[in-house]
This record gives structure tokens, sequence and C-alpha cells, in this order.
């Protein structure tokens, strides 16, 4: 990732849906001490018992129709969510047959059945769009790639007399172990470094205790994993024997990021994240900061030689010997409403639409229904190129479809008795990113008329960031397109159906159906100049 990669996603996203304070400033940490339990805090609850955002009565900003543009029923939102939801329910699918280990994790997981199951239903609907072409093609764990599962886990702050009479231990429901913790159990007090820095861990002892660092996101949590994952580290090698990193995030959603930090290290989720900062300033308050524990546990297994499968569908074009390829993963973390499941309902709608003869295109068209990118060792474009070398000599472009319907939000104005905030989505969508990797003037011609005619909330700047699954389209030397947006629910259970626009479904649905549509005619000097 490019510096200017995560500058750009960053401003936009701290303007537009950033969970940073709103100009009436932070909301100050209550300090209580009563006789009661946990010095009289509120205790948290379990995820899904508020929403991560509120969606209020006000529908998302309606899709208009532009003037003499045919009605392509396949291209409607309600059409395409019907898709949506289908794809997510082999998340729930995962979640209810707890597929991995006790359910604690779920999701279309490359290289488990969720995904094959998610990418045959993929073919299926590909062949009932009437496109003759369909293939399914496996690909198997590049070499010693393993995938890290945690099976099942728990972290519990332990209670103590001294917090009040009727402390008993709290569970904090939202705790996601981070990538490569180590199985086991620890044991020990805790110690607050905020967002640390060498200024500050010069000051704090964390020797065999259990450091608890704090992270706002604003924006896509990629932006997050530098910072994050670095301090951990140090934390660990100052001595450290577990890192909990507060996502001050709205709701109590469990938060699938950031890599091994060399022990055991966990992302604790808004509500619990508010509730441990309180009772760590209570305690300070009281002098017994000592007596704040906690105990984690974790059993995780790597599974290795996984095998995973991509669809493709083949829709000829009147030039059969160029070709435009249209990406869109479906793995994901948790139920993935949005990361990716509206970008690859919204490319399974440019196949029916395409599929049709009457919009059969100029260049032939090949959809890729991919196992993704989140399950190290099985990449789905890597292993569309190495099936397909005759397709990709033949490729003038590529499209990736990723992130594209959520609903933007904000901070709510109104919070919580405790004082607690939630979002609050507003009627449109997330900016979104529309990546022109070559800068070709012609390729950013198509963007800016198709945004004019249809709407999407792009960003106002010509960019030629590409992120996420057009990674592993790399070594494919020609023009990349991408939309994406970088939300800060990104890789949480926060991802549902709940905060995914319809209308938004339809305009970037159609924007796209334009957007290939031009390129697929355009000569070759124009896409590639």
């Amino acid at each position: 990732m490019t510096r200017l990669f995560a500058f750009l996603f960053a401003l936009s996203l701290v303007l537009g849906a950033s969970v940073a304070a709103q100009d009436d400033g932070p909301v100050a940490r209550p300090r209580r001490s009563t006789n009661g339990p946990w010095f009289g805090l509120t205790l948290p609850t379990g995820p899904g018992t508020e929403p991560a955002v509120i969606v209020g009565q006000r529908a998302p900003h309606p899709f208009v129709l532009p003037p003499g543009e045919p009605a392509s029923p396949e291209l409607t939102g309600t059409a395409i969510r019907a898709d949506l939801e289908r794809i997510v329910s082999f998340s729930k699918e995962s979640r209810a047959t707890k597929e991995v280990g006790s359910g604690q994790l779920w999701g279309r997981i490359s290289g488990l059945s969720s995904s094959g199951k998610t990418v045959d239903w993929f073919a299926e609907q590909f062949k009932k769009a009437g496109i003759a072409d369909v293939r399914v093609q496996p690909m198997t764990m590049e070499g010693q790639a393993g995938l890290w599962l945690p099976l099942q886990w728990e972290v519990k702050v332990l209670g103590d007399p001294a917090f009040g009479a009727g402390s008993q231990d709290v569970v904090l429901q939202s705790a996601m172990p981070v990538g490569g913790t180590p199985s086991g159990t620890v044991t020990a007090p805790l110690v607050y470094v905020g967002t640390g820095g060498r200024a500050v861990l010069d000051h704090i002892d964390v020797k065999g205790k259990v450091a608890v660092q704090l992270n706002v996101p604003q924006g896509h949590m990629v932006f997050e994993r530098g910072p994050v994952g670095s301090q951990a580290t140090e934390l660990i090698k100052r001595g450290a024997v577990g890192v909990l990193n507060l996502l001050k995030l709205s709701g109590n959603e469990l938060g699938k990021d950031f890599g091994s930090c060399g022990g055991q290290c966990f992302n604790i989720g808004g509500r619990d994240s508010f509730f441990l900062e309180q009772l760590l300033d209570s305690a300070a308050e009281k002098g017994v900061s000592d007596k704040v524990r906690v105990q984690t546990t974790l059993r995780s297994e790597v599974r290795r030689g996984l095998t995973a499968k991509n669809a493709i569908a083949i829709v000829p074009g009147q030039n059969p010997n160029e070709i435009v390829i249209v990406d869109a993963h479906i793995d994901a973390w948790f139920d993935g409403a949005g990361d990716n499941g509206d970008g690859a309902s919204v490319m399974l709608a440019l196949a029916k639409h395409f599929a049709k003869p009457e919009n059969r295109p100029a260049r032939t068209l090949v959809f890729v229904a991919s196992a993704g990118h989140h399950t190290t060792g099985l990449n789905g474009p890597r292993g569309f190129i190495a099936a397909n070398p005759d397709l990709v000599a033949k490729t003038v472009l590529v499209l990736n479809i990723e992130h594209v319907a959520q609903r933007n939000f904000s901070p709510a104005r109104t919070v919580g008795k405790d004082g607690y905030r939630l979002f609050m989505s507003d009627t449109g969508e997330a900016p979104m990113y529309p990546g022109i990797t070559n800068k070709a003037p012609y390729l950013n011609d198509v963007v800016t008329r198709g945004a004019q005619r249809y709407g999407p909330n792009f960003i106002s700047q010509e960019t030629e960031v590409v992120s996420g699954e057009m990674g592993g389209f790399t070594e494919m030397k020609v023009a990349k397109a991408m939309v994406i947006q970088a939300p800060p629910l990104y890789h949480t259970t926060g991802e549902t159906l709940d905060i995914i626009s319809t209308p938004g479904l339809e305009r970037i649905a159609r924007y796209l159906a334009f957007f290939v549509k031009e390129v697929a005619a355009a000569s070759k000097d124009k896409i590639n100049p």
C-alpha cells in the first residue's frame, strides 16, 4: 500500500464518515466511585443487542432512472438485493452450523465449505442467466501457507470487592483474537497505554501485564494495521504478556483484523472498550488500579493444504480476441454484506445484463466470482491467471468491484445515559474511489460522465488508487479499474444487510454497466495509451 493510498482514504473518510467527535467535542468518560458493583458502571452487553449503526426512518436517497434509459430489471436495486441476501445467507449458515470451532467466527471463508457453496451458487446463477461458458476452477493453497483459525476464546475481566460489593467477572463478548495469536491462558493485571508511542511507553511499566492500547478508526480498518500492529509488537517486546486493542467503534462489534503481535492479542469492540476505559479511570481514582486483572483464553489451529475455487462466466463479444475482466471476491468474515456481498451481487447483476442478446458487448466479458484474498495462499485472481493464460493474454482491462453500497454514517448527537455514542446513518452512500491505475484520460472521462449520469458518491479527485482484491492481478500489465468504499466497519460483525443501501446497489450497478459498455467499445490505445 502506498502512502498516497493511505492518505487519500483516510482524508476522505475523516470528512465523510469519521468516528472522530463532532463539533460538540468528545464525550467525557464518567468517573464514578460508588459502593455498587463495578463502581456503578453500566456493564457491557453482547454483540447484536444494540445496532452498530442507527438506521432511521428516512430511506436512502432514491435512484432516478435517466430519461431514455432501458428499464433493465436485472439492474434494479430490489433484484440485486435479493441476490445479496442469498450471498449473506451462506455466512449465516456457516455460523449456524459452527463451521469453525464453537461458532464464534463465521463467514464465507476460502478453503472451507462456506466459500465453496457460495461459488457453486454463483456458477448456477451464471448458467440461469443463459451464459453457456461457465467454469468452476479449483486451486490449492500455495506453498507452506496456512489458514489460522481461532476455535474458541474468552476475555474476562476478573471481579474484585475493591470495585464494589457484588462485582462478578465480566466477559467481554466483543473480544476477537488477532491473526496468529498463540493458544493458551493468560491471567495478568491491566495497564492502559492509550495511543502509546515512545514518549508514553518509556514511562509505563508493562512487564507481566496485559497492555490496553487505544485505536479510533477514522476509515477502513486497513489504515490502522500499521500503528496497531507495530505498537502491539513493541509492547510484547517490552514484557507485556498480552495486548487488548480497544477499537472505538459504534456498537459492540467483533473486529477481524490485524496480525500476530507475538503474544496473546485481542481486539475489543466499542461498548466493551468504553466500559474498560471507565473501569480503569474509576480504579485509578480509588487507588486500586493494581486490582484490575484480566484472563484471556484461546484455542486455535492452523489448517494447511486447503483448496478453494473460482467460478467464471464468459460472455462472448463482437470481438472475441479482446477481453474485459469483471471481478468481485465472494469470501468474507462474518456476514460480509459490505465486504464483499454488495460488490459480488452487483457483479452478478452485470453478468445477467450483458448475457442478454440485446446487450451483447463489443468485447468479450469474463466475469469472475473470486475465492478472494482473505485466506493466505488461496488467492482468487492468482488462481484465475494460472488457470486461464489464454484469457489473460487477450485482456485489455480488469475491473474489480469491492465494497460499493454501504450507507454513510457519522457519530450520532444523541448518546446513551452512560455517555456512549453510536453511529447514525444518513440517506447517502459512503464515499467511493473509482481508481484507474494508468490514469488514462479516456477512462477517467468515462468515470466522470458515468458519475454525472447515475450519481454514485465518488471522491472529487481522479485517483490511480486500487487495493484489496486487485493485488492478485498485479502481474497483468494492463489498465485496471476499481470501485471501492472504505467505511469504518470493515471486517466487523457490523457489516450487516441493514447498512446496505438498496438504491445504492442500483446506482453503482447502472454506473458500472455504462462503464463496461463504454470500455468494451473503446479502442485499445484509449484504454492503454
